[in-house]
């Protein structure tokens, strides 16, 4: 941004120039007065002058017909004291003429003066100025004049002596320094509105502002919604989609919304009017941005305690069996299908679906797990759908929202589905059909965007033979199965199970030092035994052992110490197996054949693996491997081969 100066006369010009060399100011400086100086200073502004610098008639003349800031350089009363000491020395009655901002002040020089002064306010170099001086000289005896160029060049005419009213250097650089503060001011707003346009020009929302049918504003978001490069300063119906061109005209006043489709897009409108200023200010965003906005407050909302701790790495278990329900499980998970989980009491139903929702393309959303079993069936209603305020006696002031509105955007697990009563059932498969919810004794309807995971270990479709369960909300959850592995049908898993549980129930019972060694003869015992509790049972176990262990091992004593206080009884036959001791050489065997058996039972219980086999056994791994060369074994004994670990 420049600063020029025009200069009405010679010597104000070679003042401005020593001025800035003085000083180290740069102002481009221009000698014309009156219309001559206009010329130049439109010229100037097109060039790019911000701030324009001139004084008496020029300077008013340019701040009526230029587009930016002009500043005066004042004549002080210096100036003027300075003009009429001259004027007195060639005249006795002084005739001061100028605009206005040239003779204030005339009046309190008066005082000091030896000559008689006329002030005398004329507006340039038009013909009624030229009256006023020409009837001050023959009518009111003025016989000099002081003013600014244009008095001096209409009154030598007149056949009288004139004195040109110049100013100083300090008012000039004055000048100067007011017309810098004033760029540097312009230059702050223009970045502040470069970062003000940026920010409107990036924003996901569209912006319009009319001036009554005419666009003044549109941000580049509502451009491209439109297709238009440019519109402002056009008519609104020759650029702007009929629909919003209506939308924007057609409320008098206030404010008003409305949903509208604009460039093949739905938008939520808001019309906003500017006061007595007559403008309009239009809002415009994308409804699937909205719904994405909600969904995130609601998500925000509800994470509360609604979170899924488990993954697909905490179910763990070689056997063909549960790989099998977890890669099942896996490739569900990808889907947005509802699952059913079918199987018995503590075979990790609810882990299943933990897993299944972190694996999900839902696992930033909240999992909301509930039990249908555990709850009274009016609870359980209100717990599900929610309820506005009032609508029944207790009920909470301004409503409740329900699980399912909580969940949204992610996962609801209704654990033991099969425990709904029949009225809630109703309601249930009509969200799941609709995705709509209402809260009891509401009015409204609420979207809900939630994936359905049921769990029960009772025969629903005998539930449905009975009408117990509704056969329509049967098919609605039962889309795709997912059917639990009993303990007891993985024994394999067993091992695996018990090192893990002990190992984390200990450090987490303790926290510290080394956990309590495992006799491996325990894992036939607890092979044989039926676990009706699956392994909500075995963990209960391992907790015992932990809390029980003494001597920093866990062997058969401890297991069958459990066995007698906290199994569970099945067939006799069946205890009896789960209870008796485990092969042993026979009684009369040689001590070669002892060790014999022990190495080859290590050995089938570590699948091979010597060096476990080795610390197992309390001898190094060298060792054992010469007992195998020496008795011709192969790396897994014969027998049943099976590895336990």
């Amino acid at each position: 941004m420049k600063i020029v100066l025009i200069a009405p006369y010679e010597k104000l010009a070679r003042d401005a120039e020593e001025v800035c060399r003085a000083y180290g100011e740069r102002v481009e400086i221009l000698l014309g007065r009156m219309e001559e100086g206009v010329r130049l200073g439109k010229r100037a502004v097109t060039d790019g002058a911000a701030v324009l610098i001139s004084r008496g008639g020029t300077c008013v003349r340019l701040a009526e017909q230029v587009g930016v800031p002009v500043v005066e350089i004042a004549v002080t009363a210096y100036d003027v004291l300075r003009a009429l000491t001259r004027a007195a020395e060639l005249g006795r009655r002084i005739g001061v003429a100028g605009f206005a901002n040239v003779i204030d002040g005339l009046e309190e020089l008066r005082p000091i003066l030896r000559v008689p002064v006329v002030p005398i306010e004329i507006n340039g170099e038009d013909a009624a100025s030229g009256r006023r001086l020409e009837a001050a000289v023959r009518e009111e005896g003025v016989d000099c004049l002081v003013g600014d160029t244009s008095v001096v060049m209409q009154g030598r005419p007149l056949g009288v002596p004139c004195v040109l009213i110049e100013s100083g250097k300090t008012a000039i650089w004055s000048a100067i320094q007011e017309a810098k503060r004033i760029v540097a001011a312009r230059m702050a707003e223009r970045r502040e509105q470069s970062t003000l346009r940026s920010a409107i020009d990036r924003a996901n929302q569209g912006l319009l502002v009319l001036d009554g049918e005419t666009v003044a504003f549109a941000n580049r978001t509502l451009l491209a919604w439109i297709g238009r490069d440019a519109c402002s300063g056009l008519p609104a119906s020759s650029c702007l989609p009929p629909a919003l061109c209506e939308f924007a005209q057609s409320a008098p006043d206030g404010q008003r919304s409305d949903v509208i489709r604009i460039g093949g897009q739905l938008c939520f409108a808001e019309r906003h009017c500017l006061g007595e200023e007559g403008r309009v200010v239009v809002v415009l965003s994308r409804v699937e941005e909205i719904e994405s906005a909600e969904r995130q407050v609601r998500q925000k909302r509800s994470m509360g305690g609604h979170v899924a701790h488990y993954t697909f790495d905490d179910l763990y278990g070689p056997s063909r069996a549960m790989r099998a329900v977890v890669a099942r499980a896996i490739h569900f998970a990808q889907t947005d299908s509802s699952v059913l989980i079918v199987g018995e009491t503590g075979t990790g139903k609810e882990v299943l679906a933990q897993s299944i929702h972190n694996a999900s393309p839902r696992a930033r959303g909240p999992f909301v797990a509930v039990n249908c079993a555990a709850l009274p069936d009016q609870l359980l209603e209100s717990e599900l759908f929610g309820y506005e305020e009032g609508a029944f006696t207790g009920a909470r002031r301004g409503g409740k929202p329900g699980l399912f509105e909580l969940a949204h955007g992610g996962t609801i697990f209704l654990d033991e589905i099969g425990e709904t009563p029949l009225h809630v059932q109703q309601r249930l498969l009509r969200v799941l059909q609709e995705r709509q919810v209402m809260r009891i004794g509401g009015e409204r309807v609420i979207p809900v965007d939630v994936r359905v995971i049921a769990a029960t270990n009772q025969p629903l479709w005998k539930f449905v033979q009975e009408g117990k369960f509704r056969k329509d909300l049967f098919f609605r959850i039962d889309v795709l199965r997912l059917n639990t592995v009993p303990l007891r049908e993985r024994r394999e898993d067993i091992p695996e199970l018990t090192e893990r549980l002990l190992h984390q129930l200990w450090y987490k019972r303790k926290g510290v030092g080394a956990r309590p060694r495992i006799d491996p003869d325990i894992f036939p015992i607890l092979q044989n035994y039926h676990w009706p509790g699956n392994v909500r049972e075995l963990q209960n176990m391992c907790d015992y052992l932990v809390a029980t262990a003494g001597g920093g091992r866990i062997g058969v004593a401890e297991i069958r110490d459990w066995l007698e206080h906290k199994a569970l009884p099945q067939d006799e036959l069946e205890v009896a197996a789960s209870v008796r001791e485990p092969d042993a050489p026979p009684v009369d065997a040689s001590l070669d054949e002892v060790e014999r058996w022990a190495v080859e039972r290590t050995l089938r219980h570590t699948g091979g693996d010597l060096t476990r086999a080795a610390g197992m056994l309390g001898i190094s791994r060298t060792t054992l491997w010469r007992k195998l060369k020496q008795w011709q074994l192969d790396t897994v004994p014969a027998g049943d081969g099976t590895n336990l670990a």
